[in-house]
């Protein structure tokens, strides 16, 4: 009768063993390296978009339609290939690259238009 009850006890503890293992496998593995690197690319074009819309040649080009002199404004920050299209509340201003990777990713930066003048226009940056 003991003998039954020990390997009962151990089948418990096997099993609560498995079972952690699983939950330590699902929640606690690491990123990645490719989604990391995807990320770190987004933040890099977050922040250059940001460093001309601080400038302020980032809203004077988005205003004026000019996708081709936004993307020379980013090439000193980007080492990718990318492509910026512009978008209004309407549709697409510039038109949608086809571009033939499958490792794209897009990063959206909205400027509201200038003081006089609301015109959103949402730049979007496609990276591969």
């Amino acid at each position: 009768m003991r003998s039954k009850a020990q390997i009962q006890t151990i089948e418990a503890l096997i099993s609560v063993a498995i079972v952690s293992f699983i939950i330590f496998l699902l929640y606690f593995r690491a990123p990645v390296s490719q989604e990391i690197s995807q990320i770190n690319r987004k933040i890099d074009v977050y922040n250059a978009l940001k460093i001309l819309d601080q400038s302020r040649n980032l809203r004077q080009y988005a205003l004026r339609a000019n996708a081709t002199k936004i993307e020379e404004l980013l090439l000193p920050f980007l080492k990718s290939n990318y492509k910026v299209i512009l978008c209004n509340q309407t549709g697409n201003i510039t038109q949608i690259p086809k571009i033939d990777s499958k490792n794209i990713a897009s990063v959206s930066y909205i400027i509201a238009g200038d003081l006089a003048n609301y015109k959103p226009i949402e730049i979007r940056v496609y990276l591969w």
